[in-house]
């Protein structure tokens, strides 16, 4: 029998899983981005997040097992931007269910959010080095519109 996994919104009980897989994220992008600790441990990031208007935080889960997370923000300048835009800040799941369409399923929960709040788009960056990450957001319809640059000193 075929397990099924469910996309729910992030409860404050989540908050402690959701550090550990941000950690591991973190650990796994310090491979591109040497500024990155990968013996970094995060503490207490989503905890103040969950439920927080314009926040969003969607986990997928198999059998009441969190396997993977999304997490993004509605961001905008008033009287500069014309609408706000959404930030996809994060998104992790679990080595052994990726490719089996989880981040598909917790992304499209993000749009219906984005969309419901007004937003004109959705933004993230990627680390140009990370190949999965960005063949993952290109079959999401992601398309380059910016350069992200930075001078390393």
């Amino acid at each position: 029998m075929e397990k099924k996994i469910k996309i729910r919104e992030a409860s404050i009980e989540d908050a402690k899983t959701l550090d550990e897989m941000l950690t591991r994220l973190i650990r796994h992008e310090a491979n591109y981005d040497k500024n990155l600790n990968d013996q970094s441990v995060v503490k207490d990031n989503y905890k103040e997040r969950i439920g927080v208007e314009g926040h969003k935080i969607f986990v997928a889960e198999e059998e009441g097992r969190i396997i993977g997370f999304l997490y993004g923000f509605v961001y905008g300048i008033p009287d500069m931007w014309k609408e706000p835009i959404a930030i996809l800040d994060a998104l992790f799941v679990d080595e052994q269910y990726r490719g089996k369409g989880c981040a598909h399923m917790l992304f499209e929960e993000f749009r219906k959010f984005a969309c419901r709040s007004g937003v004109c788009r959705i933004e993230l960056k990627v680390i140009s080095e990370n190949a999965d990450a960005l063949r993952l957001y290109q079959k999401l319809e992601f398309v380059e519109t910016k350069k992200y640059m930075s001078l390393v000193l």
